[in-house]
């Protein structure tokens, strides 16, 4: 007897564990994004009834989506080039179609995205969740790329559970994919700039700034802090901790100035810079952790500031130790 309890209680338990209920009409896959562009993910109240017979329609013919058993609407994605993305629900609220305004575009939210994946979540308006009209993305004027997994409808428990997967993650903002080339002249501080934003950046910790090659000498200013960007023919990175940081709006690219060993009162430039850069991001992970992952990883280890000492070091810091050391900007191996 007490066999067969636990076999229905296991059922009963089966049936109530899921009811997220994936968006009718969504079809995974990449979305692009254009300055300020608009996807629609599904447009539950135009054309035929595409939501599996839960929806209703008004004298009009408009067919609307009762989604009132759940009180989300959840984004799933696993990568994104766009460093802010703007979810959507809007509500049919009252035979409103096609006019904009509180009574139609009843729920959106800005979240910043992560550029190794999670989730974005809008709560449903529990008076006019039984009219949702569609659900869609757009981009607050950062332009990129998100793979969406998945759209759904979900209860406050299925949230809860999809946000602490999702926060498991490391979370990554990528500000520059491609990086590129960036000349300052001599003479000139420079101010080669990227414009962000006001980007809540409170979910990161450390900035990643992977150069490719700097002639002359140069820096990144990122307004609350710089880094600098000392010459070298040979590929390194860079890393600030931000964890103390809030916000960022803009960085930008600028030239060293040196002292006038003749007059200390003034600057003189260091010459021309140009800094070639391949990614500029932010992570999770803290400036020891990167560090560390940097120093040890073959494949990302720093390359040092060109020197021609002919002095070597392993990564032990022992001279002319065994193992990989670095000499002049190059790997070797003993």
């Amino acid at each position: 007897m007490k066999k067969l309890f636990t076999i229905v209680a296991a059922a009963l338990c089966a049936l109530t564990v899921s009811a997220k209920e994936t968006i009718p009409g969504f079809t995974p896959g990449t979305l692009t994004f254009t300055n300020w562009s608009w996807n629609t993910i599904s447009s539950l109240g135009q054309g035929e009834v595409i939501n599996n017979g839960n929806g209703t329609a008004d004298d009009s013919g408009v067919t609307y989506f009762d989604a009132s058993d759940h009180d989300y609407v959840v984004f799933e994605y696993s990568a994104a080039t766009c460093a802010k993305m703007k979810a959507i629900v809007q509500y049919n609220c009252k035979g409103t179609v096609g006019e904009w305004g509180p009574e139609f575009n009843e729920g959106s939210q800005e979240f910043a995205l992560n550029g190794n994946g999670g989730i974005m979540a809008i709560k449903l308006d529990a008076d006019y969740s039984d009219k949702v009209y569609s659900v869609a993305m757009q981009d607050p004027g950062t332009p990129g790329t998100v793979d969406v997994t998945d759209v759904y409808f979900a209860t406050e428990e299925e949230y809860l559970a999809a946000k602490a997967e999702a926060d498991k993650v490391e979370k990554v903002m990528v500000l520059d994919e491609v990086g590129g080339t960036h000349t300052l002249a001599a003479g000139d501080w420079g101010w080669d700039s990227k414009w962000l934003g006001t980007t809540d950046v409170s979910a990161f910790n450390t900035a990643v700034i992977e150069v490719e090659s700097v002639i002359g000498h140069g820096k990144i200013n990122f307004l609350a802090f710089d880094i600098d960007l000392p010459a070298s023919e040979t590929a390194y990175t860079v890393t600030a901790d931000i964890s103390s940081v809030a916000s960022i709006e803009q960085y930008a690219y600028q030239n060293v100035y040196k002292s006038n060993p003749e007059d200390q009162s003034i600057s003189v430039p260091d010459g021309e810079t140009v800094i070639k850069v391949k990614k500029v991001y932010l992570t999770s992970k803290t400036k020891q952790e990167v560090d560390e992952e940097i120093a040890t990883g073959i494949s990302d280890m720093i390359a040092a500031p060109k020197a021609q000492n002919n002095v070597r070091y392993n990564l032990l810091g022992v001279k002319n130790g065994a193992g990989i050391y670095i000499m002049n900007g190059k790997k070797y191996m003993k």
